[in-house]
């Protein structure tokens, strides 16, 4: 018989064992109660910004059939455009699919800003606005000696009459014009076929490919370098093509191998060839000592596609963390705070116009800070990239590359990488080469940003010290935009603070220009990887700055910082000696005297102001706006030498001249073969020595960065370190810091400051801190998979 002890032990742990399972089982459905509930509330929880619209959020960026002065032309100006121009019988103007170097067709078009004076009146006296008009290229090959013309069109969208463009010459030497599509495609072609007919063989052997009937293993012929008459010596069109094996990233993959091709109108030649470190008059002779020599030639095997090569922008090492975790990410709880309608777009207390020029690129205008201009036009001019090197194809590689249309190579930007994934982003519509408009998708991206950096702050932690603290979160409105550039990625972004201030910043990213490489490249590169070298060169942004201080009759000056040596009085030795700093005010009277190169011992600010306007009566201080150009950097070449013309707008980290209607730009699409005569020559800006004493005045800002690349380069060159910056800054001009009349501040402080112990008083002026809310879908995945012609070549 059983211990009853036994079977009491027994119960109680089935009890137990009983109790268990139901607080188990009770404990699963709470958890999966939750989940439900975490799941139908997120589901159920309302989308950042999506209620009813306030003063900010509006985004309509439809076409205006009244389009703003400041407006790119819109399709249906376009359109009416080209119709226009092909009934004129003068111009004998082709259609685009019959374009070649020997006819005449449009090669670009854009708007043409009317004369200053006259959209003043329009926008600060209700005067009539101007009549739209547009910029047109035209490159006449068909004539008996070819040139370009450009000419003004309008009024648009009906246009009547045309004109030539007043302050450019009336024939532009057709050996200047860009290298265009038919032109660049006949040369392709032609050599394709004249190299791979003769060479194929040995290519195959030394390069593992060819340039026709190659399959996967292909050679190509993509990039140029153009060689002006002031380089080769010669009044000819000249441009170095290269050859390189067709792999990713191709540009990494050089060969020891490039022909320079004389580009006359009717007819291309070969004139020299690159081959295994020497020059050559043709390729007969390459093919005579390779014949001689081919043991003794190094031989460069083809990538390997499939695999992930040194030069292949994909994810590959060990990840810095595994799983991945998504990034931080910023959201608007209470949705857009800016309104863009149209290209107009308003800002807390700013507001201007944007575009983006097909010959320059980004450009602002009419930026006004609560209602007064601060600048009728900042806008971008140029990029010139200067290389050096053993080779002809580095050594003469002096790049401009508003020669690619600055405006036409921005297009794609991707939500979540170039720009936050909230971000407006904004197209536009341009013709280059074409019958009529293309439309550019996701050019730009205007979003507001939280810098992470205090705008202002201070601590008064002790009580001997008054006990408070008040600061103020930096958030900026960016407008970006990134033009690619062949191999170069240039983020163009225009920064605008609250507290008045604008940041203009350009950072260079993408590949590198890679060469062949070999021993003489040592002094002007290193080593990359096997076979690859990237030479030295100097990346140089030209911007434009036109700034208005209280109208247009503003003088220039520096504020120069000096040391001063004075008796210390304030010492008990008789020869003791005070040393310090002292500054004086220098009116700059004339544009030599404003053409400012920075001396290090001679530091300065540079001063934009109108004499009359006070900050207050009793200061005697002229209401200001100061440039601080963070990016200097001295274009070192000798002036007048080479193709140093062309950027004779890099001699000066900021030169301030007269405005003038004819001098609307620093640089041309023209100069990077223009060395010897330029089509725009900005040091004649300057030469003419006008007054800039209560004058309507232009800043002309350079900046720029050396770039000694290096192995960190590959893949693709990183960010940090490559970016340069000017600001606008207010210097003066208001009484105080405008941005003290943010709500978006907090000021901590006790309710009693006179007793030791009290409580806090935390002001957040109203603004809620705390937000329930999901950021706005991200769509555009599924957008490029329905229409891959935003990002890509489709």
């Amino acid at each position: 018989m059983a211990d009853p002890s036994f079977r009491q032990s027994v119960e109680v742990r089935r009890l137990l064992v009983l109790l268990l399972l139901l607080i188990t089982i009770s404990l699963l459905i709470a958890i999966i109660v939750i989940v439900i509930n975490t799941h139908s509330n997120r589901k159920h929880q309302p989308t950042c910004g999506q209620k009813e619209k306030g003063q900010y959020g509006h985004i309509d960026l439809s076409e205006s059939d009244n389009p703003s002065v400041f407006r790119d032309l819109t399709s249906k100006e376009i359109k009416a455009l080209m119709k226009y121009l092909h009934r004129q019988q003068s111009l004998n103007l082709v259609k685009a699919a019959d374009m070649e170097v020997n006819t005449s067709y449009v090669y670009s078009c854009e708007m043409h800003l009317p004369s200053k004076s006259s959209v003043i009146d329009h926008l600060d006296k209700n005067a009539k606005k101007p009549p739209r008009e547009a910029h047109v290229i035209i490159f006449r090959g068909d004539k008996q000696k070819p040139d370009i013309e450009e000419i003004i069109v309008g009024p648009l969208p009906k246009p009547t009459g045309h004109r030539p463009v007043s302050h450019k010459r009336k024939s532009i030497p057709f050996i200047y014009r860009p290298t265009t599509r038919p032109e660049h495609i006949a040369v392709i072609d032609m050599l394709n076929v004249k190299i791979d007919t003769l060479l194929g063989t040995m290519l195959e052997e030394l390069y593992g490919g060819r340039l026709i009937n190659c399959d996967s293993n292909c050679l190509i012929i993509r990039y140029i370098t153009p060689v002006s008459s002031a380089l080769s010596g010669e009044r000819r069109r000249k441009t170095w093509y290269w050859v390189s094996q067709f792999a990713e990233y191709y540009i990494l993959h050089p060969l020891d191998f490039a022909v320079l091709v004389d580009m006359d109108v009717t007819n291309n030649s070969i004139e020299n060839v690159w081959f295994n470190g020497q020059l050559y008059d043709n390729l007969l002779d390459v093919l005579n000592y390779y014949s001689a020599n081919k043991g003794s030639i190094t031989k460069i095997k083809f990538p390997n596609v499939n695999t992930d090569s040194f030069s292949a922008a994909k994810q590959r090492g060990t990840p810095p963390i595994s799983p991945p975790l998504r990034n931080p990410v910023q959201v608007s709880p209470d949705g857009k705070r800016y309104n863009v309608n149209d290209r107009h777009v308003n800002y807390m207390s700013w507001e201007f116009d944007f575009r983006m020029s097909t010959t320059k690129g980004p450009q602002i205008y009419d930026l006004k800070f609560n209602q007064e201009r601060i600048a009728y036009e900042i806008g971008f001019q140029d990029i010139a990239v200067f290389y050096s090197g053993y080779k002809p194809m580095q050594a003469m590689a002096n790049y401009l590359d508003s020669v690619g249309l600055l405006g036409s190579r921005a297009q794609g930007l991707v939500p979540g990488a170039d720009c936050p994934k909230d971000a407006t982003f904004v197209g536009t519509t341009l013709l280059v080469e074409s019958d009529g408009p293309f439309s550019y998708e996701n050019v730009f991206c205007l979003f507001e940003y939280n810098t992470g950096m205090p705008l202002r702050r201070h601590h008064s932690y002790s009580f001997n010290y008054g006990r408070f603290y008040e600061g103020m979160e930096t958030t900026v409105l960016v407008l970006r935009t990134i033009i690619v550039i062949v191999n170069y990625d240039y983020i163009i972004d225009f920064i605008f603070y609250p507290n008045g201030a604008v940041q203009v910043k350009a950072v260079s990213t993408g590949y590198v220009s890679g060469t062949f490489y070999t021993k003489n490249e040592n002094k002007y590169s290193f080593k990359l990887h096997e076979n690859l070298a990237a030479n030295i060169h100097h990346h140089m942004f030209s911007f434009k700055a036109d700034v208005d201080i209280k109208g247009n009759e503003n003088r220039f000056a520096t504020v120069d910082i000096e040391t001063e040596d004075l008796p210390n009085k304030f010492s008990k030795n008789p020869d003791s000696r005070l040393l310090q700093h002292k500054f004086s005010s220098n009116l700059k009277e004339t544009e030599k005297e404003a053409a400012y190169k920075f001396d290090f011992e001679t530091p300065k600010y540079l001063l934009l102001y109108k004499e009359e306007d006070k900050t207050r009566k009793s200061y005697k201080q002229s209401k200001s706006y100061r440039i601080l150009n963070t990016g200097m950097s001295k274009q070192i070449l000798p002036e007048g030498k080479g193709n140093e013309p062309s950027i004779s707008w890099a001699r000066y980290q900021v030169a301030v001249t007269k405005y003038k209607d004819s001098e609307p730009t620093s640089s041309s699409i023209y100069s990077i073969l223009d060395a010897e005569d330029p089509v725009v020559h900005f040091q004649n800006f300057i030469d003419d020595n006008e007054s800039v004493v209560d004058e309507d005045l232009v800043a002309w800002i350079t900046m720029g960065v050396q770039h000694i690349p290096h192995t960190e380069d590959l893949p693709i060159t990183t960010t940090p370190g490559m970016e340069v910056s000017f600001y606008l800054l207010p210097y003066n001009y208001f009484d105080e810091d405008p941005a003290i009349s943010s709500l978006n501040a907090v000021r901590i402080e006790p309710t009693n400051k006179l007793k030791h112990t009290t409580s806090i008083k935390i002001n957040r002026y109203g603004v809620a801190q705390n937000f329930e809310c999901l950021p706005e879908e991200d769509k555009y995945d599924g957008e490029i998979e329905k229409n891959p012609s935003i990002i890509l070549d489709a």
